[in-house]
């Protein structure tokens, strides 16, 4: 059989849930046992960390794995984890009220100011409201540590102490991919190493997974760059231009590459470098799971505020560079999937947010349609697509009524925020619907892999919300 890698790309619990549900698919089939290799970013790295720690994917079957993602799902839907989420809401509540206190002193200091007599009242509050506001500010540059010790309390530990990565390793390697700021290039965490082109290789050296799950989910903005200690891990004498740094300086991996597929593409010709990790897999198919849904048309509406406009600026610029990048991947996915067809190499899928299952399906059987009920004979490929692309459409059920709902579904998908807090169960159990439905559907047509008899019910995926469960 063909040996499997998966990226699921980045995208707050949208993309956790979306990783999650072609994960489901892929078990229930029974091609979980031959994925060798699962690589992800940000909300993709949640799905991935909480796999790797409660189960080896490659031996555990559908209903199995359904049971161990359980909890996972639950908490996406039902609990959340930051802004709000019980594991952060007393140091949110902590910060927000450190913040107008000093806000408050500060202006209680510039109100006595203005009274003769109490001036030296009046610098006492100045002062307090300015270390009160310093405070303020380091505890919120703390928020990414914070977000560490609640993904290690809610997941990832065992008798009450953090997992470290290296206790995870599995027969399938799970890559956790984070932007390295100092070099400019991605930066790989895996139980069995962790690597960075201009660092070397080096060993996970007691790291928690918590730590590597936030670094490659640390969104911009929304969390503080991690800086690591580079000692643990033990980089050759020559990583760096003059040794290996002292540090790590660690950003949101979907800075670099939001679908997660760039360990997986090009890994035959990588590991024929010495300084490169020496995996023991090699790949043959990459599916790529895609949570990230291209731009559309938003008006932008400044601030009469200068700076609040500039910040707002900035974001919206943050978003048009992760679109353009994302969409140029998507695009080179679909080329050297084709090009490996006749070349040798990994042939590759997307199961991409905003496409209806209808989609794919459609362009190979209205492509065989054209050529008269066939691809030709030259192009055996092409016209095998073809019938599984009718398969698929018979499964689906070729009307407009249907057609219009995954349509629906496909926007519902797709326009869900980039959060860590909770998504409510209707939305987590039709992401995973969509998901599953859509890497079945895709993974039919373009791989040959198994298609379900019959569509799952959306009850299946609403059940896995309505209790917390626990591991198998």
């Amino acid at each position: 059989m063909a040996r499997i890698g998966v990226a699921l790309s980045g995208g707050g619990y949208r993309a956790t849930m979306w990783g999650l549900g072609a994960l489901l698919y892929l078990a229930d089939q029974g091609r979980n046992k031959d994925v060798v290799a699962i690589s992800s970013v940000s909300g993709g790295s949640v799905a991935n960390g909480v796999v790797a720690h409660e189960t080896d994917y490659r031996q555990d079957p559908g209903e199995g794995f359904a049971e161990r993602v359980r909890p996972l799902v639950h908490h996406c839907a039902r609990t959340g984890l930051f802004f709000w989420g019980p594991s952060t809401n007393r140091y949110v509540r902590s910060l927000f009220a450190l913040a107008a206190l000093a806000l408050a002193t500060l202006l209680a200091g510039v109100v006595v100011t203005a009274v003769d007599g109490l001036r030296l009242l009046a610098g006492v509050l100045l002062g307090a409201g300015l270390l009160l506001l310093v405070g303020a500010l380091a505890v919120f540059g703390r928020r990414s540590a914070v977000v560490d010790r609640a993904l290690a309390g809610t997941f990832f530990h065992r008798d009450g102490r953090p997992t470290e990565l290296s206790a995870v390793r599995r027969s399938v390697d799970h890559v956790f991919c984070t932007t390295e700021l100092q070099s400019g290039d991605h930066f790989y965490f895996s139980p069995g190493f962790v690597y960075g082109f201009r660092f070397g290789t080096g060993v996970p050296g007691g790291l928690p997974l918590s730590t590597a799950v936030q670094a490659s989910a640390c969104l911009p903005g929304a969390f503080a760059v991690r800086r690591l200690p580079t000692a643990r891990h033990r980089f050759p004498p020559s990583a760096g231009p003059a040794g290996p740094a002292a540090d790590l300086v660690l950003t949101d991996g979907g800075v670099y590459d939001n679908m997660a597929d760039q360990w997986l593409v090009g890994l035959a010709e990588r590991v024929r470098r010495p300084d490169h990790p020496q995996v023991d897999y090699e790949l043959d198919e990459i599916v790529v799971v895609n949570a990230s849904a291209g731009m559309t048309w938003k008006p932008f509406r400044s601030s009469w505020v200068p700076a609040v406009g500039e910040l707002l600026a900035l974001v919206r610029i943050k978003s048009v560079m992760y679109d353009v990048g994302t969409s140029l991947r998507r695009s080179e996915l679909v080329r050297w999937s084709a090009r490996a067809g006749l070349t040798g190499g990994p042939t590759g899928a997307l199961v991409h947010i905003a496409q209806s299952p209808y989609r794919v399906a459609d362009a190979y059987a209205r492509a065989a349609d054209a050529a008269g009920g066939g691809a030709g004979a030259d192009d055996a490929d092409r016209a095998a697509r073809a019938a599984r692309a009718k398969e698929v459409l018979e499964l689906l059920g070729d009307d407009p009524g249907r057609r219009a709902r995954w349509d629906e579904l496909a926007t519902r998908s797709r326009t869900t925020p980039t959060v860590l807090r909770k998504l409510g169960a209707d939305r987590t159990a039709d992401l995973l619907l969509h998901s599953y439905v859509l890497a079945a559907c895709n993974l039919h047509v373009l791989l040959d892999y198994p298609l379900p008899a019959t569509l799952p019910d959306r009850d299946r995926f609403l059940d896995l919300t309505t209790r917390p469960g626990g591991a198998g």
